[in-house]
């Protein structure tokens, strides 16, 4: 049986990362199908002694979205699903607000003359507990947590129910081999996010799911194996004559 669920997925940025190819990265995973979408990087997990730096380039590529139609192939980012994701999204964007996070950009409905829009938002000093840091939002809301250890990045990035998908990035291959290998989730991106081809297995840990679809792994979960064993000749007897 397979099973794919949620995700509150991290995007975890170090400071020897390629910060301005990371910071379009992180837009991007927020972005994509206007956040609606499972593996979407909805938490940016962010080395403390870049993060303002990296959080203000974030903010500048939020400011170059292009929001509206989804058919104009100049837009960027469209509309939500339906009017009940659209008051999800917005009611937790006030959630965020109310616990105190720093409202850096965003923060409500975009107008329109028609349509549910909603501006892309990231929220900067970030609780773990918060409810815009564990609930899977599904929409363009970006919640900002920052690290000094590369352990304190993996503890961060792991601390949720679920186990869907995570990006690493770095320059350092063996610091991103490392934090691949400790995060707790199915799919890991390294210097980018929500790419690759239908040979890859896609799923997750926790309740994000359970087992694969997609490559080998996928036609395996709709495969039933049956064991047969044929004797040849005579037995050996387990009773003695």
């Amino acid at each position: 049986m397979g099973l794919e669920l949620g995700g509150k997925n991290p995007q975890v940025v170090f400071a020897d990362a390629d910060l301005d190819a990371a910071a379009d990265g992180v837009m991007f995973g927020l972005a994509f199908n206007a956040g609606q979408c499972c593996v979407s990087g909805s938490r940016l997990v962010v080395e403390r002694s870049i993060a303002d730096d990296f959080a203000a380039r974030v903010v500048e590529k939020v400011g170059k979205l292009r929001v509206g139609d989804p058919l104009d192939e100049a837009t960027h980012m469209g509309a939500i699903v339906d009017p009940r994701q659209y008051d999800k999204i917005l009611g937790l964007i006030e959630e965020g607000k109310e616990a105190g996070a720093s409202l850096l950009c965003g923060g409500g409905p975009k107008e329109t003359k028609r349509g549910r829009f909603v501006d892309p938002t990231v929220f900067g000093g970030v609780d773990r507990a918060m409810s815009i840091a564990q609930e899977e939002i599904f929409g363009p809301v970006l919640s900002i947590l920052t690290f000094e250890t590369p352990a304190e990045s993996i503890e961060i990035a792991n601390d949720t129910c679920y186990g869907l998908a995570g990006s690493v990035w770095t320059s350092d291959l063996n610091k991103a081999l490392r934090t691949m290998r400790r995060l707790k989730a199915g799919r890991i991106w390294v210097n980018c996010t929500i790419t690759g081809g239908p040979e890859l297995p896609i799923g997750g840990f926790k309740q994000s799911g359970i087992g694969r679809e997609t490559g080998k792994y996928g036609v395996e979960e709709y495969t039933a194996i049956k064991s047969t064993h044929i004797e040849i000749g005579d037995r050996v007897r387990w009773i003695a004559e």
